[in-house]
């Protein structure tokens, strides 16, 4: 009876994995790679490439397409084309860069939503630890901090073989139990769950009260008429992307925290594998999502990118207003700091002149009624 139950949730697993994992995961990585491909090409030509955030993004849309390779060889073409020994070939080298390319992209992404907390809720901070240069190597040393972190991952699985058959196996070392406390209990808790996960999410709540704060002042002091279009596209791309990552990387997170305390026995269940199965596709998503983002949002990325597919020209005063806005954007820190100063100058004349004006008023009222005798 066990061994038809087994049977039955083997063969339904395998059908759920082939449409999931087979059709869906491998159509939405082509199509992610070819996003992200683009995304690099237009973040990397000489019309983009000026902004700070944009190097970021570069980075993360590069990190993302090495994640959707290791999804698509290890999972799509295994799950479409049952080619099992393709993925046992291939396994024990794609699985640690898969997951170092996993890890880059949790902490560039956490890195996009610090970078934004600065210049919006730190703005005389910004241009001190705001450059190319600075980014630059915060994006090599989360490479180098995820390549050494995922070193162990190198030697957990070997290949067996059994009955000329080739088997994927934990290795011992592996299988040891201070590799599992460590490696899969608590650095993952808190190196790639806790610690990113908390950055993104006071980063995020940050931003967003300090939007709201800023947009409430503006419509009390009356300064609300014009506002910088370009600015608050890119906080919406931001934030944008930091939300799709949350929806699809804490289902992930809370699978992986419970595989780490339960072990291997939570696979026996057909429940959590399918869970898995859905979360990597979530995962993909996560991955592909970068260039419609910007596409939607980003209305100069949308011109550069019709240059580069279509051969269009660009519009006339491209490169004019492109200039004006790189112009604002150096002098964020400046008009930031003066418009704060302005606010707090118009704020405190409003609140003095309407005490001058009352103790006016009863000093009136007062002279003009008659004394009580």
């Amino acid at each position: 009876m066990n061994n038809s139950t087994n049977g039955f949730d083997e063969r339904r697993l395998a059908d759920f994995k082939r449409i999931v994992e087979g059709y869906l995961l491998s159509i939405v990585c082509i199509c992610g790679l070819l996003g992200n491909a683009l995304t690099c090409i237009v973040l990397s030509s000489r019309f983009m490439r000026t902004s700070i955030t944009n190097i970021y993004i570069f980075a993360l849309s590069c990190a993302s397409s090495f994640v959707l390779v290791g999804f698509l060889l290890t999972h799509g073409i295994r799950a479409t084309f049952r080619a099992e020994v393709f993925y046992c070939l291939i396994f024990t080298r794609m699985f640690p860069i898969h997951v170092t390319c996993l890890l880059i992209q949790i902490y560039l992404t956490a890195a996009v939503a610090f970078d934004r907390f600065i210049l919006i809720c730190l703005p005389f901070c910004s241009r001190k630890w705001r450059s190319p240069k600075l980014a630059i190597c915060v994006v090599f040393s989360i490479c180098v901090f995820s390549m050494l972190y995922c070193i162990p991952f190198w030697f957990e699985f070997t290949l067996t073989k059994e009955y000329n058959r080739t088997n994927i196996r934990v290795s011992r070392f592996g299988s040891h139990r201070l590799f599992r406390l460590i490696m899969r209990k608590y650095l993952y808790f808190i190196f790639v769950f806790l610690l990113p996960l908390s950055i993104i999410l006071i980063c995020k709540i940050l931003i967003i009260k300090n939007l709201y704060l800023i947009e409430k002042r503006k419509r009390l002091l009356g300064t609300s008429l014009k506002t910088n279009r370009s600015s608050n596209a890119m906080n919406f791309l931001l934030l944008s992307i930091v939300f799709l990552f949350l929806l699809t990387q804490i289902p992930y997170f809370v699978f992986n925290v419970l595989y780490s305390w339960s072990g291997a026995t939570l696979m026996k269940n057909l429940l959590a594998r399918q869970y898995l199965v859905i979360n990597n596709l979530l995962s993909v998503i996560n991955a592909s999502a970068t260039f419609i983002l910007y596409a939607f949002f980003d209305r100069k990325f949308r011109e550069v990118s019709e240059y580069f597919l279509f051969c269009r020209p660009l519009p006339a005063h491209f490169h004019s207003r492109n200039a004006a806005i790189r112009l604002l954007s150096e002098n964020f820190t400046l008009s930031k700091r003066r418009s704060t100063m302005n606010s707090t100058y118009r704020w405190s004349t409003y609140i003095n002149n309407n005490s001058i004006d009352s103790r006016k008023k009863n000093l009136i009222i007062s002279h003009s009624m008659p004394a009580n005798v």
